[in-house]
């Protein structure tokens, strides 16, 4: 028989050892959890940067926009907004978990949030803030239950897109209203030459006469268009060279001399003639031509045209101020677009010999902006309006 010693050792022995491998088996196991515990921090860290990496691309990518971006949640507080709506506003990042009334500071805005809010899941709404023009596009995103998570409010500025709608309205309604009447001339004196041609031959000369006129202001008209066109597209040449102030202007003094007379205006001219300026002198003279025109047309009989200029140590800056009624602040940015004309009706200062083409301004804005200069319109009803531009010295 066993000893019941050795039974119990043998016993003893076995208990050690299953138990040996229930340690062994649950070291494994706490390996394999640590394991997996470090696994998971890593792809926490991981999920956490590729998180605020996407963040800061987005953030970088609506910075980049032109149009202010902002982020609203549900209790109409700004959670994100680009730089653009940063400048838009005046506000910093320190604006974030504001209202969005305090930033924006526009009712108009706060009432088409709130009808996203509670109703509308997309908006598209025109606006004007600062004096600009805004479309104002209103999007709600909510959670799978229907709840709002935020909203998102994008303004594009679409001032200059009425602008530019505005003037080529203008530019037909008006290049159409000027080509109407030298054609109807036109066609009224034609049809009186062919019922009586013959019967009255110095008749029939006045006539013709007044065809040709007619014809002219036409072809005056299109030479404008096609010049503007050719100058606005860069295909002009500037034939810049060194001479005097004095050489162009006393040019166009003499070509206007007749049109002064006959209106008996004065001329007073307190210009620098002497300083000598880099320049095409047939372009700068037909700045001034155009200029003059205009003083022409809206200054009384009898009334005065001074000329003046000023230096700076790079440009000589010219004024030719007359004495009619000035052109209203609204319209003096307005003057320089094609086809625009002061309304001469308001003050009756226009003369009769017509409304010109309209495009005098405008050719003479591209033509001193090719010489690196500027022009621009001072004074006011009653003072008279002062053009003025610069060219730079040689």
């Amino acid at each position: 028989m066993i000893d019941a010693t050795a039974v119990l050792v043998i016993a003893l022995a076995l208990a050690g050892a299953i138990q040996f491998l229930f340690w062994q088996r649950a070291r494994r196991g706490q390996e394999r959890l640590a394991g997996r515990l470090v696994t998971l921090e890593r792809e926490q860290r991981l999920a956490k940067a590729d998180a605020e990496s996407a963040h800061q691309e987005t953030a970088q990518i609506a910075d980049a926009s032109y149009d202010p971006i902002l982020v609203v949640d549900s209790e109409r507080r700004i959670r994100r907004l680009n730089q653009a709506a940063r400048d838009l506003f005046g506000v910093g990042e320190g604006s974030l978990g504001t209202s969005f009334i305090a930033v924006t500071r526009s009712h108009e805005l706060e009432g088409y949030l709130t009808a996203a809010l509670h109703g509308e899941p997309r908006l598209d709404q025109q606006l004007t803030l600062d004096q600009f023009t805004f479309r104002a596009r209103i999007v709600r995103h909510t959670g799978n239950d229907g709840a709002v998570i935020r909203v998102v409010v994008t303004l594009n500025n679409v001032t200059e897109l009425i602008r530019l709608t505005r003037a080529r309205r203008d530019m037909v309604a008006n290049f159409s209203h000027d080509m109407r009447t030298p054609i109807s001339s036109i066609r009224l004196l034609v049809e009186m030459l062919r019922q009586n041609l013959g019967k009255n031959p110095q008749g029939d000369q006045t006539k013709l006469a007044k065809i040709a006129s007619a014809t002219d202001s036409l072809q005056h008209m299109m030479q404008e268009l096609l010049d503007l066109s050719t100058i606005e597209s860069g295909r002009a040449i500037m034939r810049m060279v060194e001479t005097t102030f004095g050489d162009i202007l006393s040019r166009s003094l003499e070509m206007m001399e007749a049109q002064f007379e006959e209106k008996g205006l004065t001329v007073i001219n307190e210009a620098a003639m002497d300083v000598r300026v880099l320049a095409d002198p047939d372009q700068v003279r037909r700045v001034i031509n155009n200029i003059f025109h205009n003083a022409v047309k809206f200054t009384p009989k009898k009334g005065e045209i001074v000329i003046s200029t000023a230096q700076t140590t790079s440009h000589l800056a010219v004024c030719i101020k007359d004495s009619g009624p000035g052109i209203p602040p609204f319209e003096r940015t307005r003057v320089f677009e094609r086809f625009y004309q002061v309304d001469g009706t308001r003050s009756g200062a226009a003369d009769s010999r017509g409304r010109g083409t309209g495009l005098g301004l405008a050719i003479g804005k591209h033509i001193i902006e090719a010489h690196g200069g500027r022009i621009w319109v001072e004074g006011g009803i009653p003072s008279g309006a002062c053009l003025l531009f610069t060219l730079p010295l040689a």
